[in-house]
């Protein structure tokens, strides 16, 4: 096995055309039927973990779904190693919410959750939220949030509506100490707040990070340096396909200058373990 990719939204679904946009891919490169999309990742010989959640700017195509991620991860085992679900923050009835997750937590295929803070308008440490991240501890599935800058809605007026602040990696900090058995995963870099989160990933052990939506060449240098070194036990390979190209990823990745121990670590050993993989 070449990787194992934690950050992986299903191109079978719709795609956010600002995102394509930002990372200049062609829409006519990126595999659109199941069958191309895992052939994809068994030719790189990459296990993805595939992600429910569906932006809100995404307002043409079929929707990604729980269930279509968990289709696909079930159909296609030799290209997918699970699924991360995603839940409703939004939700009026967030306790239906937590029963929901909790069903969520006994299935096969699910070996995590999702959250986009930014996108989703909510803030991982309000209280509010408090029920579900019990009910995720328990379950001990790691759990993902998006942090720092997001492309969804970039360039546009307002954002179109999404604000950065809810992405800020501290509000991870507060939720790591409240639950310090819930294994959090930062997704991304955290740029403009790589400081933060370095800081963040440092000081709380449940704390882990993907490089997902940068090659690696790309990577904030601070961010760079800190998971080559300390925190290379903690750093998980991902690539936001397919806003990132997979092959270009990997190749960015095995030119990087890390020592073959923390490559290995961070390309698929750190995944296996921290999701039972």
């Amino acid at each position: 096995m070449h990787a194992i990719d934690v950050h992986v939204h299903p191109s079978t679904r719709g795609l956010d055309t600002h995102a394509c946009g930002y990372f200049r891919r062609n829409l006519d490169d990126i595999p659109r039927s199941a069958d191309k999309f895992a052939e994809l990742f068994i030719k790189q010989d990459v296990k993805a973990l595939l992600i429910g959640w569906h932006p809100s700017t995404v307002t043409e195509g079929a929707r990604n779904t729980n269930d279509h991620a968990i289709e696909l991860a079930t159909k296609f085992p030799d290209a997918f190693a699970g699924v991360l679900a995603s839940l409703d923050t939004g939700a009026a009835n967030l306790d239906e919410v937590a029963q929901y997750a909790g069903e969520l937590i006994k299935h096969p295929s699910v070996k995590g959750f999702k959250f986009h803070p930014p996108d989703q308008a909510f803030y991982p440490s309000d209280r509010r939220y408090y029920g579900i991240w019990e009910v995720l501890q328990a379950g001990g599935k790691p759990v993902m949030f998006h942090v720092g800058f997001t492309v969804l809605g970039a360039n546009t007026d307002g954002g179109s509506g999404i604000a950065l602040d809810y992405g800020r990696p501290i509000h991870l900090d507060t939720l790591a100490r409240d639950f310090p058995r819930m294994k959090i995963v930062a997704a991304h870099p955290g740029w403009p707040w790589e400081q933060e989160l370095i800081g963040v990933l440092t000081h709380k052990r449940n704390v882990y990070v993907d490089t997902s939506g940068y090659l690696a060449e790309q990577l904030p240098e601070l961010f760079v340096k800190s998971i080559r070194g300390r925190l290379q036990d903690k750093a998980l390979f991902g690539t936001d396909y397919p806003y990132v190209d997979l092959e270009k990823a990997l190749a960015s990745f095995d030119k990087a200058d890390f020592k073959q121990p923390a490559k290995d670590k961070i390309l698929f050993a750190n995944a296996q373990a921290l999701f039972g993989l």
